[in-house]
């Protein structure tokens, strides 16, 4: 089954994103694969979960609506949308993230047929850079004060590619005790998923380092389908600017461009993120977020949240 349109919903990202130890439903039409959707099972105590992989942000259906008018291709992946769902296993919570822009657009068909199916729909915003113009017009597109950033960042650093996982590894988790948080992040099945994109360059790390060697922040990118992803970063806890992660994504763009695809930035998940990531000249997008849950696992994962509101919620 190789149907796809994203890297994320490539057989070999799932596999090596989760030991081989994902699951897919599917749906023919005439022998003719047309639908399938990809999904990871977990034990949450007496809960069964379906969500999506560790370092998938996106994933959702990948469906072929086949040719003809649009009402007539919308009408057909609803259709096939809604047969995948009808065929997912029993859990107590599902939360998947899609991108609606596929296919011309078509995946809004998807958030319709997972709201009538009774889930519910959640919007997430992101930034996209398309990066298939001049590098002048996406320099001058960027905010003047993450210029100066830049800048001053390549005075400082040099950047470098990383092909050590363990070495991201260690200074992510590094960065995250010294801030006093607790890593929700896995890491078990990072060094194969690296591997598996360095085979088939569709990605890599890469990092803002000083000549003395101290790394002062790195990116992991990854792309595909004409799209490259943001996809992690982090920096020095003892840096207090965001200069080196601007001067990252800047490399990134710069990467993108070469390669004629559009950067997508990721996610907003606070008012803060969206303040940095705007400067960067990209264009607001929005996913979909699918989620549905059993009234039971509804009541303890918001019970858990108000007494423990500081600890990672592990019914998430």
């Amino acid at each position: 089954m190789s149907l796809s349109f994203s890297i994320f919903q490539e057989p070999w990202w799932l596999s090596a994103a989760t030991a081989g130890q994902y699951k897919e439903v599917s749906v023919e039409r005439g022998n003719r694969l047309v639908g399938r959707l990809p999904f990871v099972v977990t034990r949450r105590g007496p809960f069964l979960t379906v969500t999506m992989p560790t370092f998938t942000h996106l994933l959702g259906p990948a469906i072929d609506p086949g040719v003809g008018k649009y009402q007539s291709r919308l009408a057909r992946r609803l259709s096939i949308t809604r047969e995948l769902i009808s065929l997912l296993p029993s859990c107590a919570f599902f939360k998947q993230a899609f991108d609606p822009s596929v296919v011309d657009g078509l995946g809004l068909a998807d958030g319709l047929a997972f709201q009538d199916c009774r889930f519910q729909i959640f919007p997430q915003y992101t930034f996209e850079i398309d990066c298939r113009t001049s590098l002048e017009s996406l320099w001058n597109g960027m905010n003047t004060t993450v210029r100066q950033h830049i800048r001053r960042a390549e005075q400082i650093y040099h950047v470098t590619t990383v092909d050590d996982p363990i070495q991201f590894e260690q200074f992510y988790q590094r960065n995250i005790l010294h801030s006093k948080k607790q890593c929700r992040v896995v890491f078990e099945t990072f060094p194969k998923l690296l591997a598996e994109c360095k085979i088939r360059s569709a990605g890599e790390i890469l990092c803002a380092s000083t000549p003395n060697g101290k790394q002062g922040a790195m990116v992991f990118i990854v792309w595909g389908y004409g799209v490259m992803y943001y996809l992690m970063s982090t920096r020095a806890a003892d840096i207090n600017d965001t200069s080196a992660v601007s001067l990252l994504i800047w490399s990134a763009i710069q990467r993108s461009h070469a390669m004629n695809l559009k950067l997508d930035l990721d996610g907003v998940y606070s008012s803060g993120s969206a303040r940095f990531l705007s400067g960067f000249g990209g264009q607001a997008k929005i996913r979909m977020i699918a989620v549905r849950a059993s009234p039971i696992y509804h009541l303890i994962r918001y019970t858990r949240r108000l007494i423990l509101p500081d600890r990672s919620d592990s019914f998430t």
